[in-house]
């Protein structure tokens, strides 16, 4: 019989796994905030090219992510499941991450081939440890309310991790140059020392893990694997995963082309030095912090569903209103943050942990539980969405005239930049919503879920009357 862990989570437990999300947040965020900057801009190479890398290297990483999934999910060591995979990604990952941000100076067609494998590369590490690592997070907790206080507690970990990668470099860029070194220098100095925070960060949460896996002790036997694909064809049935991994495509779309583009705002719109640029990390690192709790705050009181339907509207109409008013100084990029960020908040703390309660449903229909297929499946989607941002801004960057060596950028190109962070995000929310409304799942539901679940274990009936709006 499968084990339960309805109790809640520990203080000191949350905490150290929220160490583990630096491992994620940082390479995430560094990749999707500046590699496409640092290939024009510090690099050279033209936008599209940048929206090349950026398309390949992804697809790849998202085309591969259902496949650790599973093997993650199917993996028999004595350590657990998920844990070897974590260890196995977060060494190559600094590595990779160090090679990404080092300036080559080869031609332009081997420049472009080394920035897709490292990137693949880079990727390939990222996943190793990512995909288990959520995957442990619907194992270490089964109540509803404590899987998004976890999340609450990771998310802080997401914008700490935030803030080190995005006024980070800046910071360095800033006294890297007053010292005598070049732009280049300073970007592999940055990846170095924040890749060595996310290294602490993941071998932290390792150690802290052990022994705390779900583990069902009889599912796990080699003649009852499933194929790879019958895995996925069997969760992609679950209507309510099938709404979150739209919703999923919708807002990681919208999240890569607003993070790749906003830089070009700071550093072309409004000039802003690496200094002011670091401040504004910093200010938009502390906003969204404190938006966590306001963001738990209401899913605990009124739900998931509601928390995020309702702040999304928020970051909706801030998107829409500054691309009518534009982004004329730096109050109003502090205030279109705080419009863009309490949407993009809720969904990382909040609505990343509706994927956890499709475990629940996944066991209820199949008798399985496949968090590491879940948690590869939804990565697949994060991933393949991000990638159709990356390129989309790249290319757009570059249809309407950016080039990242000129001293000024035409007009056109800063009215493009205004377009790519405002209403393009905007559209891509109001898409990601309606799958929100959609999506059938409530706290009241899935305590029902729950006591389904244990009835069927039991070989008792369950009201089926109590599921039907969720199945």
């Amino acid at each position: 019989m499968t084990e339960t862990k309805s109790e809640r989570t520990t203080i000191a437990l949350k905490l150290q796994y929220a160490c583990g999300q630096l491992t994620d947040s940082i390479p995430f965020n560094m990749f999707y905030i500046y590699f496409l900057y640092f290939v024009t801009d510090v690099v050279g190479l033209p936008a599209v090219y940048g929206g090349i890398i950026a398309l390949i290297v992804v697809l790849w990483d998202a085309l591969t992510d259902p496949i650790v999934g599973y093997l993650s999910d199917n993996c028999k060591s004595k350590y657990g499941r998920r844990r070897p995979f974590m260890l196995a990604g977060v060494f190559p990952l600094f590595l990779c991450t160090v090679l990404l941000y080092t300036a080559v100076d080869f031609s332009r067609p081997i420049t472009l081939l080394y920035y897709i494998a490292v990137g693949i590369l880079y990727w390939t590490s990222y996943k190793t440890y990512v995909i288990p690592f959520f995957a442990l997070g619907a194992e270490l907790t089964q109540d509803f309310n404590d899987r998004t206080t976890l999340r609450g507690f990771a998310g802080v970990g997401i914008y700490v991790a935030t803030w080190l990668v995005s006024a980070g470099p800046m910071m360095v860029l800033d006294k890297v140059t007053q010292s005598g070194g070049t732009e280049a220098q300073s970007w592999t100095i940055s990846a170095v020392a924040f890749g060595l925070f996310g290294l602490a960060g993941g071998l932290i949460c390792w150690r802290a893990t052990k022994g705390k896996e779900f583990v069902d002790k009889n599912q796990y036997k080699a003649e009852q694997k499933a194929k790879l694909l019958a895995n996925y064809k069997e969760l992609f049935q679950l209507k309510a995963f099938r709404r979150f991994l739209l919703m999923t495509l919708a807002y990681n779309i919208a999240f890569s082309i607003a993070s790749a583009a906003f830089v070009y705002i700071m550093d072309n719109n409004l000039g802003l030095s690496p200094a002011k640029q670091a401040g504004y990390w910093t200010i938009y690192s502390i906003l969204t912090i404190a938006f966590i709790p306001i963001c738990n705050l209401i899913s605990n009181r009124f739900g998931k569903k509601q928390a995020l339907i309702s702040l999304n509207l928020i970051s909706i109409a801030g998107c829409m209103f500054y691309f009518f008013y534009g982004i004329p100084d730096f109050t109003h990029l502090i205030l279109f943050t705080a419009f863009y960020n309490i949407g993009n908040v809720c969904y990382w703390s909040v609505g990343y942990s509706m994927m956890y309660d499709c475990a629940e449903l996944d066991e209820y229909v199949t008798g399985k539980r496949r968090e590491g297929a879940i948690t590869g499946f939804s990565s697949f989607m994060q991933k393949f969405g991000s990638a159709i941002g990356m390129y989309v801004t790249g290319g757009l960057l570059s249809l309407l005239g950016y080039d990242g060596t000129a001293e000024v950028q035409t007009q056109q190109a800063l009215q493009g930049i205004i377009t790519v962070n405002t209403l393009i995000p905007g559209i891509l929310f109001m898409v990601g919503t309606v799958f929100i409304i959609l999506y059938p799942v409530t706290k009241e539901r899935f305590q029902n879920l729950l006591e389904a679940i244990e009835y069927k274990k039991e070989g008792k009936e369950y009201p089926q009357e109590k599921l039907n709006k969720i199945f």
